[in-house]
């Protein structure tokens, strides 16, 4: 018989494992909108991380709009938006309903996809001339629907698979107004 120190340690380890698994992307294998928004001008922009309480600018680039598709390109070699690399990301934004937009990336658009589905999800919302952002991890998106969501089509290889635009959009308005979102792109004063 195990002692309860070894038995909480070992729950302890498997707690952890089990989080590590589920700490990937939240991805659909087709996509899952047909009319993309175009809420965002283009033209220079800051990204800026909430840091201590206090707006902190990270990076500068430009955001390109065309045929509803968003192209960033920052102005330093680390990307800060998805780990794109010097080369522009492409997204789309997608209404979700009132201030929320959905952010859609082809994983292929990625310097080093490593995600089985096609499409990885994030959300957005304008607020105050900014948008706040966020590509939330499975297990943060599980945790936001008190670690059960049926609707999910499959867990695994670190994702959260949807095959709904209505469970999705669902799943990331549930997850927003439970996270304080700390990453914010502003149209920049230079």
């Amino acid at each position: 018989m195990m002692s309860p120190r070894y038995l909480s340690k070992g729950l302890a380890l498997a707690i952890l494992l089990a989080a590590a698994t589920l700490a990937g992307c939240v991805t659909s294998q087709d996509p899952l909108f047909n009319a993309a928004a175009a809420p965002a001008k283009a033209g220079r922009y800051e990204v800026q991380y909430l840091v201590d309480g206090k707006w902190t600018k990270f990076s500068t680039g430009s955001l390109k709009l065309g045929n509803r598709t968003y192209s960033w390109a920052e102005d330093r070699e680390a990307s800060s938006l998805l780990n794109a690399g010097p080369r522009e990301l492409r997204f789309q934004l997608v209404a979700m309903g009132g201030t929320d937009f959905m952010i859609a990336v082809a994983s292929a658009d990625l310097r080093a996809s490593m995600w089985t589905g096609n499409y990885i999800y994030g959300i957005a919302r304008r607020a105050n001339g900014a948008f706040l952002y966020d590509f939330p991890s499975c297990l943060d998106l599980l945790v936001s629907q008190g670690l059960s969501d049926f609707r999910i089509q499959n867990v695994g290889a670190h994702e959260c698979h949807y095959s709904s635009k209505a469970s999705l959009t669902d799943a990331l308005t549930r997850y927003a107004k439970h996270t304080a979102m700390w990453k914010r792109l502003v149209p920049s004063s230079r």
